[in-house]
């Protein structure tokens, strides 16, 4: 994804260019401090990391200065969108991390309401989708077709 967004000249943009879904706080702070070591230097892009259990006004205050990968998890993600404060328009990927577990922990509808929201709002036809996951259920399976 970042190599991705670095070989197009999308880095920097401060628009969201991706999107990383986490079932939980530990795993989107993991994948966030692993996307920021892909850096070349420190200002070549912005990621801010979206959780339930903290204050939204410091997350809602770097998504409105700008950033070019979202990085949360689903319930907080919702909340962002409800206010406004994501502009998916443009968008060029979306990431399911551990996918299997989202489905373990009812995530379902939570991930299908934000595919319609980013569907609604980017050239989905050009969306690239990745979905990792330790087993494949049929849900998975479903959302990859």
């Amino acid at each position: 994804m970042v190599e991705f967004l670095r070989r197009n000249r999308l880095l920097g943009s401060r628009r969201v260019q991706c999107i990383v879904l986490a079932p939980t706080r530990e795993l989107a702070i993991q994948v966030t401090k692993e996307i920021q070591k892909l850096r070349h230097y420190e200002t070549e892009f912005k990621v801010v990391t979206v959780y339930g259990g903290v204050s939204i006004d410091e997350q809602t205050r770097a998504l409105r200065n700008g950033v070019d990968i979202f990085v949360g998890t689903t319930g907080r993600v919702l909340d962002h969108i409800e206010r406004g404060n994501i502009d998916f328009t443009d968008m060029k990927t979306m990431i399911l991390d551990e996918a299997d577990q989202m489905l373990k922990l009812g995530f379902k509808e939570d991930i299908d309401h934000i595919f319609a929201q980013v569907k609604k709002a980017c050239d989905f036809s050009q969306l690239q989708m990745c979905l990792f996951s330790a087993t494949i259920p049929s849900w998975v399976k479903t959302l990859a077709r």
